[in-house]
């Protein structure tokens, strides 16, 4: 999950909340976020030259997945 997404989605669960705790959106934000499990995706990529790439991550290259921001808020 990237920072400046994460803040913001952050921001919206307070808005909702502000009592919650930190321990509580960290919480929120991990149990909502969309596991991406380890393993190996064929995509369309312009880089090096444009074409299909197959790339391959571990099991901790994606930490807790992707945000979602309408069930993070929805969980507050």
């Amino acid at each position: 999950m990237a920072t400046p997404h994460v803040s913001a989605v952050v921001a919206q669960i307070l808005q909702k909340n502000p009592t919650l705790t930190q321990t509580e959106v960290e919480n929120i934000i991990i149990s909502t976020a969309l596991p991406i499990p380890p393993g190996s995706m064929t995509v369309w990529d312009l880089s090096p030259t444009q074409g299909w790439y197959t790339y391959t991550w571990s099991s901790d290259a994606t930490g807790s997945g992707l945000v979602q921001a309408d069930a993070a808020v929805a969980a507050a």
